[in-house]
């Protein structure tokens, strides 16, 4: 059971750094235990005798909001939501942004349970066309009713981790000294900080290239590369097709090239825009998922090409310096 002493704790929570695939940290509220990550989550809780919260992050949409809300009301026993429904759902605040709330009761049926009457799920889900992040906390109702404060303070303490690249920095670490990644970024490039998942941001004229680091294999080889070929309006490769693609040399990963032009529909586009190019690279390592995709009209994404070629060539591992 968790003590008064424990929820109601004079400590105040501190950043938690996520593990090293991931560029989030959190905090972690008093009295969660914090327990060994998965591959499929990146923070993972025991609360009390039964209750359970965890953190997970997919590459795309991860299936959607819409269909994640309703196979977690699947679980809980309840009947799905129309798209209007979900819409209505209150927010919290999660990566500075508003994800969907969750509050459900019912009888949880989890991954090879029965279901168990008198429980409760408090979720949160926050969607993009690059990732979605899901943070889910089931137990008994009284239990997530207490703790209902203490994960609106958890998803509203998730973050990048400090160590995420500045504008000012050419060649940084994602994940700071310890199993970091590095690059030198042409100079004629400009450098953004990160930005949600992205671990930095380049710009050129109206091209943009950005760098994307998500646990475990970040939603797979086959499945981001028919994303990305979706997005720009056009029918999405096999995965033979796929496995066919030219490869570059990325952290010593052989890993597949995209380059497609069409009319891109990307996160709040108001309509297609004609004649756009993407270069994609999706480098899967042992823990990780890298992404790097260049973006923008055809004439210009085909101008930086060398550039693009440079700086991907110079990303590397960082070596721990402590």
């Amino acid at each position: 059971m968790i003590t008064d002493a424990q929820r109601f704790g004079a400590r105040s929570p501190q950043a938690t750094p996520a593990p090293e695939e991931s560029p989030l940290v959190w905090a972690a509220p008093p009295g969660w235990e914090e327990l060994p990550p998965t591959s499929m989550r990146l923070a993972n809780f025991g609360v009390g005798a039964e209750g359970e919260c965890y953190l997970t992050v997919l590459g795309g949409s991860g299936g959607g909001v819409v269909s994640n809300v309703n196979r977690w009301r699947e679980q809980m026993g309840l009947a799905g939501m129309s798209v209007e429904e979900v819409g209505a759902l209150p927010k919290v605040s999660l990566l500075g942004q508003e994800a969907y709330l969750l509050e459900l009761e019912g009888a949880f049926t989890g991954m090879g349970t029965e279901p168990r009457e008198g429980w409760a799920m408090r979720g949160a889900i926050l969607g993009s066309d690059r990732f979605t992040i899901f943070v889910k906390f089931t137990g008994p109702r009284d239990v997530v009713a207490i703790e209902a404060e203490s994960f609106d303070a958890f998803c509203d303490s998730i973050t990048l981790h400090e160590s995420a690249p500045s504008a000012q920095s050419g060649s940084s670490s994602s994940h700071g000294a310890s199993g970091g990644i590095g690059w030198d970024a042409p100079a004629e490039w400009k450098v953004e900080a990160g930005d949600g998942m992205r671990l930095v941001t380049f710009r050129r004229g109206e091209v943009e290239c950005y760098l994307t680091v998500l646990g475990g294999d970040g939603g797979g080889v086959v499945g981001n590369i028919q994303r990305w070929v979706s997005q720009l309006g056009l029918t999405p490769p096999s995965a033979a097709e796929v496995a066919a693609l030219p490869t570059v040399r990325v952290l010593g990963v052989e890993s597949p090239l995209l380059e497609a032009t069409g009319e891109f529909s990307g996160m709040g586009s108001a309509s297609p825009v004609p004649d756009t190019t993407l270069f994609g690279i999706v480098c899967v390592l042992k823990d990780r998922a890298i992404f790097v995709k260049m973006l923008g009209p055809s004439a210009q994404v085909s101008a930086e090409r060398e550039r693009f070629a440079a700086f991907v060539a110079s990303m590397h591992l960082e070596e721990d310096d402590h």
